[in-house]
């Protein structure tokens, strides 16, 4: 009897070690077996989680066309899309509209933020604002500058014309970033697809002149190493702004009505994984770490933590950005 004893409290010794160590290590997803898709912004903080989580790097808009499109949960590859929430709007509405079942589920309450940013040289700013732009730089000054002479704004002929890049409006991010700059012209985020007239398609336009020198890569990093003369302006999120956050020779700005990046976790099919991702620890820290807002994280260098971001995310429905990615396409090429 003392010989079972004993190896009974071994066994609990071990398996009290090994939750000791789960803890430790962070490991808080255990014994979860999910496969999660996540855009390519994301790669890094997903490929973090742990607990046997498979991870698969894809566009958010092939996500979408997919999910959109797919008769079965089978279809998708995965079970859980880590992704900013007008983006899980969209399928779920494009499939309602078209008479398809359900296929993607509630999503979570948001597991990181990030607000919409203008990155803007001090310099360029201030010409701005002693010109086009009185009263200080929004969305719809900016945008009424862009692709024009510096000397006709309010800044030195040398400086050529005025460049702005936008993080890829296309990508998971980016359409964010551009809601947010329209919000920005209509001065709300209230506006629909029946608004998008022949005004709009000129300011969007002349805002991704250089859409094609911005490319698909971090236009904040090309206009920090390449200086003023590559862009005056870049639109995007804080989490990629930061790193020109503190230096004296940029400024980040918060342009009103601010919108957010609420990324979310959604079940696709009966996956019931949905919450274990968006509590997953080693996820959380890494987006954080990365530079997005966590609840509960410590916040990144380069993080405003004095400037408050709004109740939601201060854009309108996923249908409406898709339509606006759809606009801004026709007036960029």
């Amino acid at each position: 009897m003392k010989q079972v004893l004993a190896a009974l409290g071994a066994v609990a010794l071990v398996a009290a070690a090994l939750a000791v160590r789960g803890l430790i290590e962070g490991d808080d997803g255990g014994g979860r077996d999910a496969t999660v898709v996540c855009p390519p912004e994301l790669a890094e903080a997903c490929q973090a989680m742990g607990g046997g989580t498979t991870v698969v790097v894809q566009p958010a808009a092939e996500t979408a066309d997919s999910l959109v499109a797919a008769t079965s949960a089978g279809q998708a590859g995965a079970d859980v899309w880590l992704v900013p929430a007008p983006w899980v709007e969209w399928v779920r509405d494009e499939r309602a509209e078209g008479g398809a079942d359900e296929l993607v589920g509630e999503p979570t309450d948001p597991v990181a933020r990030s607000p919409v940013t203008l990155v803007v040289w001090d310099d360029r700013a201030a010409a701005l604002e002693a010109g086009e732009c009185q009263g200080g730089v929004t969305w719809r000054c900016l945008g009424d500058a862009a692709d024009r002479p510096w000397a006709d704004v309010g800044g030195e002929a040398s400086w050529g014309r005025l460049k702005v890049g936008l993080v890829d409006p296309g990508s998971a991010t980016g359409m964010i970033v551009l809601g947010g700059a329209t919000a920005g012209f209509f001065d709300s985020p209230d506006y629909a697809s029946n608004d998008f007239g022949g005004q709009l398609t000129g300011w969007l336009g002349a805002l991704g002149a250089d859409a094609a020198a911005a490319g698909s890569g971090d236009p904040v990093a090309r206009m920090v190493t390449r200086g003023p003369g590559e862009f005056s302006a870049v639109g995007a999120l804080e989490v990629t702004a930061r790193e020109a956050a503190g230096r004296d020779d940029l400024r980040v700005l918060y342009p009103a009505p601010v919108a957010t990046a609420d990324l979310v976790a959604v079940p696709i099919g009966d996956a019931g994984s949905a919450d274990d991702i968006a509590g997953d620890g080693d996820l959380r820290r890494a987006l954080a770490e990365a530079g997005w807002r966590v609840e509960g994280e410590p916040a990144a260098e380069g993080v405003a933590e004095d400037q408050a971001l709004p109740d939601d995310d201060g854009l309108p429905g996923g249908g409406v950005l898709r339509a606006l990615v759809a606009r801004w396409d026709e007036a960029t090429r």
